[in-house]
């Protein structure tokens, strides 16, 4: 499981033209990467949906220039996320986004932010 020590609402942006909040998330645990989560609004009234997350590994010191070296940045996909065994993935992936969407600075910054739910949208949650 992913515990989340802090979450900081970073800007408004779009991924594959669907206007998201991108929020880092600083883990709970010692070595954990941090996650860039990208938050869309979903149909349903406040309800919202991860998009898709980013593992972050990055370092000033190894990526301070073009590093075809490093993989800075990684997607996770949604059986990836969360620990091996139970509860499932999906289900791991369900408490980290209701644990952030319970910070109340993130709450009330998707609620004034994010533009609101268009049902012409052609990509599916990850």
């Amino acid at each position: 499981m992913y515990y989340i020590k802090d979450a900081k609402f970073s800007r408004i942006t779009e991924h594959e033209g669907v206007p998201c909040a991108e929020i880092i998330v600083s883990p709970g645990a010692a070595l954990a990467p941090d996650l860039y989560v990208y938050v869309a609004r979903a149909a349903g009234e406040n309800q919202y949906e991860i998009i898709k997350m980013l593992n972050s590994d990055a370092s000033l010191s190894i990526d301070w220039f073009d590093n075809s070296m490093h993989q800075a940045f990684q997607v996770i996909k949604e059986e990836e996320f969360g620990d091996e065994g139970w509860p499932e993935p999906a289900k791991q992936r369900e408490q980290f986004k209701m644990n952030l969407l319970a910070h109340p600075v993130i709450a009330a910054k998707l609620k004034s932010d994010l533009p609101p739910y268009s049902n012409n949208r052609q990509n599916k949650p990850l």
